[in-house]
């Protein structure tokens, strides 16, 4: 078994799909959706009481990292990369000088 597991689609692919990236970008900016989620991150945190011991501590605030990057990487697959906003015009524009 492969130690990354693949998702089921190429992030490439996903970013093809110009109604999937607007739809999602317009679903994360739901005000709803948004309290939601501020509420879980909230709930999820770790607090004073419940940091009391190194080992358990550091995976505790280390689950909470990742639980909070998965909201901040579906914000990510909102924007399109780079690549796809640039225009050929920038890449031209110093053909002029040899």
């Amino acid at each position: 078994m492969p130690k990354h597991p693949t998702p089921p689609i190429a992030v490439s692919n996903w970013f093809q799909d110009l109604a999937s990236v607007q739809e999602l970008r317009e679903t994360l900016q739901k005000s709803s959706f948004q309290q939601a989620i501020a509420i879980l991150k909230e709930i999820a945190g770790p607090t004073f009481n419940t940091l009391q011991q190194t080992d358990q501590d550091a995976q505790r605030l280390a689950w909470y990292a990742g639980y909070r990057d998965a909201f901040n990487d579906l914000e990510k697959l909102t924007k399109l990369p780079e690549d796809k906003r640039t225009s050929t015009t920038t890449l031209n524009e110093w053909n002029h000088i040899e």
